[in-house]
């Protein structure tokens, strides 16, 4: 792992069957740096090389369409992502990674509706930090935080109906908070349903990085029980305790408040930064 960041991540199917929770984890993630990537493979976290990456990505997919093409959808959503962090450092990384989403979401979308599988799909909330600045996009539910100096800040917006009408300044729909779009399976009523939405400057973003912020990218099966302020709390930085127990800390206080769903919480914390030349970019030492 990068020494400029520690990164922690949980990822289960959650309380499990015989607690009337889910019998199979259908969410998945990405974590990629230092050529090398960790992410979930049937079940199991799998480690791998990652040559000619750049800095440090992060995803979660949360997959949808039952246990067989949820867990599909997410593992192919993280292997695409993963394909473009081994591409190396782009020239413009925040227009390459949406680019690259869509163009992955098509991709993908057409391939699953050739082999019948309609309804697979995934929410993908990524982050990308090169040097001292991170980059994110975002497609469904999933949600994307950054707390600095103790305050947090939800960075990404539910893809949900309510949301859309309000952007377009529509009347608020039936069923404000269905789901109205996921990757690979497109969109809901949204127009064409092939496709999926993503505004620039709401579902994508980029931040200079301070030493100390941490990010949190975590499936509805945590927000769907903790409250802003309940999740501002767990992430606050404690002395020495490192990201993985927060992480940990997050999916146990979830599954104690109700949640039945899987559950996954990745918390990245910045451990310093690079000194840069002003005029270049390029980094004076490490």
């Amino acid at each position: 792992m990068d020494e400029r960041f520690r990164v922690g991540v949980h990822c289960s199917r959650g309380i499990g069957p015989h607690r009337g929770g889910r019998k199979h984890n259908e969410d998945n993630f990405l974590i990629a740096t230092r050529a090398r990537a960790w992410f979930m493979d049937g079940g199991i976290e799998r480690e791998v090389r990652a040559d000619g990456g750049a800095g440090l990505m992060v995803v979660v997919a949360d997959g949808m369409g039952g246990h067989d093409h949820g867990a599909m959808a997410s593992g192919a959503a993280v292997r695409a992502m993963l394909r473009l962090y081994a591409r190396g450092r782009p020239r413009d990384p925040g227009t390459t990674l949406t680019h690259f989403v869509r163009a992955a979401h098509t991709r993908l979308r057409d391939r699953a509706a050739s082999a019948g599988a309609h309804n697979m799909g995934t929410t993908l909330t990524a982050i990308w930090i090169i040097d001292n600045k991170a980059w994110w996009v975002h497609v469904g539910d999933s949600r994307l935080y950054h707390l600095r100096n103790g305050t947090l800040f939800q960075l990404s917006r539910d893809h949900i109906r309510a949301e859309f009408a309000r952007r377009d300044g529509r009347p608020t729909p039936p069923r404000p908070r269905a789901l109205s779009q996921n990757f690979m399976y497109g969109s809901r009523g949204l127009g064409n349903d092939t496709g999926i939405r993503i505004d620039e400057g709401i579902d994508t973003g980029q931040i200079v990085i301070h030493e100390h912020d941490r990010f949190l990218l975590c499936s509805d099966g945590i927000t769907g029980r903790l409250s802003h302020d309940g999740l501002a709390h767990i992430l606050q930085p404690r002395g020495e305790t490192p990201p993985s127990a927060t992480a940990q800390w997050l999916a146990r206080a979830a599954m104690e408040a109700g949640s039945d769903d899987n559950v996954t919480a990745i918390v990245v914390q910045i451990e310093r930064l690079l000194a840069l030349d002003d005029n270049t970019g390029w980094r004076l030492f490490e």
